[in-house]
C-alpha cells in the first residue's frame, strides 16, 4: 500500500489538487507517515490504516462523483454506437449478399466472359487481316522493284 502511495507521486491525477494539499492535510500526513514508516516499523500499521481510510474515502467520492457519471454516460454512448455499427454492418452484409445473388442470377459474369472472348476473337481477326494486307503490300513492293529492275536492264540493252 505504501508503494501505491509513493508511486502516485505528490499529486495523484484522480485527486483534486486542493484536496491533496489542503483537504485536512491528509496528503501531507500520508507522505510524512510513509517517511516515518520507512524507519519505524510501528508507524507502518498506522500508515496502512490511514491509507485504507484515504482509499475508502476516494472510492466513496468516486461512486457519488461526476466523473463516474460522465464515464457511465460515455460507456452507454459507446454501447449505442457499437449497436449502430453492428446494425449497419448487418445491412451492408445483406446488401452485398443480395447483389452477389442478383449478379449470379443475371448471368452477368457469363455475358462479360462471352463479350471478352468475342472482343479477343475480333482483335485476332483484325490482326490477321492487317498482317495479310502488310504481306500483300510487301509483295506488291517487291514486284514493283523487280519490274523496275527489268525495265532498267531492258533500257541498257
Amino acid at each position: 500500500m505504501s508503494f501505491l502511495l509513493l508511486s502516485l507521486g505528490s499529486s495523484p491525477v484522480w485527486a483534486d489538487s486542493s484536496e491533496w494539499e489542503s483537504g485536512g492535510g491528509m496528503g501531507k500526513r500520508l507522505a510524512e507517515m510513509a517517511e516515518k514508516a520507512s524507519t519505524d516499523p510501528r508507524a507502518l500499521a498506522e500508515l496502512y490504516r490511514m491509507q485504507e481510510g484515504y482509499v475508502d474515502r476516494a472510492a466513496r467520492e468516486w461512486r457519488d462523483g461526476g466523473e463516474r457519471k460522465k464515464l457511465q454516460e460515455a460507456s452507454s454512448l459507446l454501447q449505442r454506437n457499437i449497436e449502430r455499427i453492428n446494425s449497419s454492418l448487418t445491412i451492408a452484409t445483406e446488401a452485398a449478399d443480395a447483389m452477389s445473388t442478383r449478379i449470379r442470377q443475371s448471368e452477368l459474369l457469363e455475358k462479360t466472359a462471352h463479350l471478352e472472348t468475342t472482343a479477343k476473337e475480333a482483335g485476332a481477326r483484325l490482326a490477321a487481316r492487317w498482317e495479310r494486307e502488310r504481306a500483300a503490300r510487301a509483295r506488291e513492293r517487291e514486284q514493283r522493284e523487280r519490274d523496275a529492275g527489268e525495265r532498267a536492264r531492258g533500257q541498257r540493252l
